[in-house]
């Protein structure tokens, strides 16, 4: 009862009015309802503006005329004003510069409720976060460390994995639970197409451990500070290698399969 909760990621962006300046914006939030302890006189809500970098003639320019950063800043800027109980974040400086990134940061520090922030921004995270959570196989858990330990972790993971791979390539494929028979058995592949599987295999095992190094070492960059956009660069690169594991992973066990079964 009473929770008031403020919401932002990039998609926020389309509540904005292209037509409308930032001041126009402000204006109407004032008129719509006072938050707590907030004034809506015009200076007010300049000045606001401005801690923002909203000041002198951008707060009449029409938002459409905007870039994607600083239509993110006017979004968080008004997210902010309302002063909500519970702030969800996700992402919020992507597309931010650094004086706006500073400027988030002290706002967030500033607030007096509760904020929940999904970011690889290391910086912002360690000026805000008091406490971290670990998204990770589907789940959510608290993690027990800062930023630093979460970095040996990562990198404990990627050998754990590296390791779970060798070993997994070396142990052969299990073999089928019983079915019935069929009518007729399939011919067993010839001792030359036997040969060519095993070589068609080592092939693909050799490309699995190709990529796993790829992704961890890129799963570990993100462990460092990157601007937001190197950062989601190397999200899309790192799902489009785990799509390949998987697509990889597969033929692995079709060829480890036929190959058991030839024997």
């Amino acid at each position: 009862k009473g929770l008031n909760i403020g919401y932002f990621a990039q998609q926020e962006l389309d509540v904005l009015r292209p037509q409308d300046n930032p001041l126009e914006h402000m204006v109407r939030m004032a008129r719509e309802g006072l938050p707590a302890g907030q004034s809506g006189r015009e200076q007010d809500l300049r000045n606001f503006l401005g801690t923002f970098n909203f000041s002198g003639d951008m707060v009449k320019q029409a938002v459409g005329t905007m870039s994607g950063g600083e239509k993110a800043r006017l979004v968080l800027c008004m997210l902010v004003w309302q002063r909500p109980n519970l702030l969800l974040l996700d992402e919020p400086t992507n597309h931010l510069d650094l004086a706006t990134r500073e400027a988030l940061a002290m706002a967030l520090n500033e607030f007096e409720g509760t904020v929940m922030l999904v970011s690889h921004d290391r910086s912002l995270l360690r000026s805000v976060c008091d406490e971290f959570w670990l998204v990770s196989h589907g789940g959510i858990e608290p993690f027990d460390g800062d930023l630093d330990d979460y970095q040996r972790y990562l990198l404990d993971e990627a050998k754990r994995a590296r390791e779970a791979l060798k070993e997994s390539l070396k142990t052969p494929a299990k073999e089928a639970a019983p079915v019935a028979a069929p009518v007729k058995a399939a011919a067993k592949p010839s001792p030359e197409a036997v040969k060519v599987l095993r070589r068609d295999l080592g092939k693909v095992e050799q490309h699995i451990l190709e990529l796993q190094t790829k992704k961890h070492a890129l799963e570990a960059r993100l462990a460092a500070p990157l601007p937001p956009q190197e950062i989601g660069e190397i999200g899309i690169e790192v799902q489009k290698l785990t799509e390949e594991l998987d697509a990889q992973e597969e033929i692995w066990l079709d060829l480890s399969t036929r190959i058991e079964e030839a024997a």
